[in-house]
C-alpha cells in the first residue's frame, strides 16, 4: 500500500491529518512536521529516504505570511517530485462540474456549486459555500461557515474570515483580507485588510 504523508507545522497540520485518517481509513496516511528555525526556513531533512514512488503528499500549513509560507513548502516538495493530492471531505457536496486545482482543502459539509473553480493550494474550511461560476484563486484561506455568491472572483493570497459572507458578481483583489463579518457588496482592491480592530480599511503595499 502506498503512504500519504500530510508534511507540513502547526494546528493546521493535525487538523488535515485527524480529518485525513478519518475520512480515508484505509489508507496509510503518515503525518510529518517540518520545523522552521529562527528565519522561518523549513527544515527539509525529515523528507529524507522518502521517495515519490512510494506515495503522495498533502501540503499543510495555516494563512499566516499571506499563505506564501504553503505555497513555499508545496513548491519545495513538488522540486522534489512528490505528487500532490487534494482533499475533499465525503461529506462535502460538489457538483461534478466544478473544478479543484491540486493541494486544495474542502472541508466537511462544504458545498461547491456548478461551473465554480478553485485553484491550487486553497484551503475551504467546514461549511463553506461557493456560488456558481465563482472562481478562487491560488492560496487562499477560506474560514469556516463564509458564503461567496454566484459569479465572484477571489485574487490569490486572499483571507476570508468566518462570518463573510460575498455578494454575487463581486471581485476581490489579491493579497486581501475579508475580516469584518459583514456582507461585502462592493468590489476590493488588491492588498486591501479588513480588520475588526479598526473602522476603516487598510491598504498595505510591498506585499
Amino acid at each position: 500500500m502506498k503512504s500519504r504523508w500530510i508534511v507540513g507545522a502547526g494546528i493546521y497540520l493535525d487538523q488535515v491529518f485527524q480529518a485525513w485518517k478519518q475520512a480515508r481509513p484505509d489508507e496509510a496516511v503518515q503525518k510529518i512536521e517540518i520545523c522552521q528555525d529562527t528565519d522561518y526556513r523549513f527544515d527539509y531533512s525529515v523528507l529524507e529516504g522518502l521517495t515519490p514512488d512510494q506515495g503522495s503528499m498533502f501540503v499543510a500549513f495555516d494563512e499566516r505570511f499571506g499563505n506564501f509560507k504553503r505555497m513555499e513548502l508545496m513548491q519545495a516538495v513538488m522540486a522534489l517530485g512528490f505528487k500532490l493530492e487534494s482533499f475533499i471531505h465525503p461529506h462535502a457536496v460538489l457538483d461534478p462540474s466544478a473544478v479543484i486545482g491540486m493541494n486544495v482543502f474542502v472541508g466537511a459539509l462544504a458545498v461547491i456549486e456548478h461551473g465554480a473553480r478553485i485553484d491550487y493550494n486553497t484551503v475551504l474550511h467546514a461549511g463553506v459555500h461557493v456560488g456558481p461560476n465563482s472562481r478562487i484563486k491560488s492560496s487562499c484561506w477560506i474560514e469556516s461557515g463564509v458564503r461567496i455568491g454566484a459569479n465572484v472572483e477571489i485574487g490569490a493570497h486572499c483571507v476570508v474570515r468566518t462570518g463573510a459572507t460575498i455578494h454575487r458578481g463581486i471581485k476581490i483583489g489579491k493579497n486581501a483580507e475579508l475580516g469584518w463579518p459583514q456582507l461585502y457588496r462592493t468590489d476590493v482592491p488588491n492588498k486591501t485588510v479588513f480588520d475588526i480592530r479598526y473602522d476603516e480599511p487598510i491598504r498595505t503595499y510591498g506585499l
